[in-house]
């Protein structure tokens, strides 16, 4: 048992912030989350359920986690269902964290996708961020590509030649995404001055992504369990620092999907960690000084 457990008293309003959870009540919630996304949650990190539901007991008129995993399941309540994945999904980000990945997309995919498109071999460049969180990562992706244009004087191609998609687990957290502000704190987190200068303006604390760039992304509520079919083809997939939060049979399966869902050579960015024995199936590893991502194989 990690705690005695302890019963609180919903009609008093108490303010929680932290609740103690049983050996039963972890392997509830952690067989719920690992169900629903796919995330295992192991039980060293069983305070996340402590500390993170505890604010649902008075919603749910219960008086423990137990109770509250009860009501979970009895109401079926979608709205409430989701609440709890909200909660318990991890929503780590900044823009262009790493780097790496956009000197990739700059250095060595952009030259040949925009070729491409100038010669009419593709009429679309497709890109899709896996696990976007509050929008860092699709929003440098697009501000990274408006720069390449602007700085090497491309004038026949646009955004609009792209296609920029985005989708998250967590409904609350893409809502953030899609509102394209941020306050001060998330702008110092990765952002340049150049970046910041050339694609925001600030009203008071908050800071506006440029409608062109804003204007360019799709997002979708989304579940990477699910089936990517209705998606179509991608030339890059940015699924970062989500797969690690899976079971081994989970990210090969999820890399399978994923492999189905890129074009030939189609590039897959998966985090700042080499996982290619999960890969080697489907993809040919390639390095950018400590970063390895992935490059669809020919069949």
């Amino acid at each position: 048992m990690l705690y005695s457990g302890m019963k609180y008293k919903t009609a008093d309003k108490i303010e929680l912030s932290h609740i103690p959870i049983t050996e039963k009540e972890y392997i509830l919630f952690s067989n719920f989350i690992a169900e629903n996304t796919g995330i295992v949650i192991p039980y060293e990190k069983a305070y996340i359920f402590e500390t993170r539901l505890a604010k649902f007991l008075v919603d749910a008129e219960v008086d423990s986690l137990d109770e509250l995993y009860r009501y979970l399941i009895k109401s079926k309540d979608p709205l409430f269902r989701q609440k709890i994945i909200n909660s318990i999904t991890t929503n780590e980000t900044k823009w262009f964290r790493d780097e790496a990945p956009w000197k990739v997309l700059e250095e060595k995919l952009l030259p040949g996708l925009v070729d491409d498109l100038m010669s009419g071999k593709k009429t679309k460049v497709r890109i899709w961020s896996a696990a976007a969180s509050t929008g860092q990562e699709i929003y440098s992706t697009v501000m990274c590509v408006d720069n390449y244009l602007r700085i090497n004087n491309i004038k026949d191609i646009s955004l609009n030649d792209f296609e920029f998609f985005a989708t998250d687990i967590s409904s609350q957290i893409l809502d953030i995404a899609k509102k394209g502000r941020y306050d001060r704190i998330s702008i110092m987190r990765g952002l340049n001055d150049h970046y910041k200068k050339n694609y925001f303006t600030s009203s008071g604390s908050v800071w506006y992504i440029d409608p062109k760039i804003f204007n360019a992304v799709k997002f979708e509520h989304f579940n990477l369990m699910n089936s990517y079919q209705s998606f179509g083809l991608f030339d890059i997939i940015l699924c970062r620092y989500v797969l690690i939060y899976f079971s081994d049979a989970l990210k090969s399966e999820i890399a399978a999907k994923m492999y189905d869902s890129l074009l030939d050579k189609g590039v897959l960015f998966t985090g700042n960690y080499a996982i290619y024995e999960l890969f080697r199936d489907n993809f040919d590893a390639d390095y950018y000084g400590n970063l390895t991502y992935y490059i669809k194989k020919k069949r």
